[in-house]
């Protein structure tokens, strides 16, 4: 009866464990597939070591979405108005953000210092 019982805490320890690191992990860095993402206003892709567009123009409220088209992972590091972070994107994958408020996002990968782009963030109409 304990040995079952043990087994029993096991799989539910196991269960959480997974459903914790699948959830923190999904805010992140997500598939370009996702049903639930918003209606995306412009995409960049990372290939080459280069962010393709690298300067990019969207009205506030619209988001964009960076594919990792590349065979090395890459991140997005947000200096001013606000610092954001993508974390780290893998290869194949992709990241999503939404831009609420109008500013100049500039951004850079932070394992690659010279890859650099911006986001210039225009107000609503």
């Amino acid at each position: 009866m304990k040995r079952r019982i043990l087994l029993l805490f096991a799989a539910i320890l196991a269960v959480a464990t997974i459903a914790i690191a699948s959830t923190a992990c999904s805010s992140t860095t997500t598939t370009a597939s996702e049903e639930d993402a918003p209606a995306i206003a412009m995409t960049v892709h990372v290939k080459d070591g280069e962010f393709d567009p690298r300067d990019i123009e969207i009205e506030a409220g619209g988001t964009v979405m960076w594919i990792n088209d590349d065979i090395a992972p890459h991140d997005l590091h947000f200096l001013a108005p606000n610092k954001l972070y993508s974390g780290v994107v893998r290869p194949g994958k992709a990241w999503i953000h939404t831009f609420a408020a109008a500013g100049n996002y500039d951004y850079y990968c932070d394992f690659h210092n010279t890859m650099k782009g911006v986001v210039v963030v225009r107000p609503a109409p």
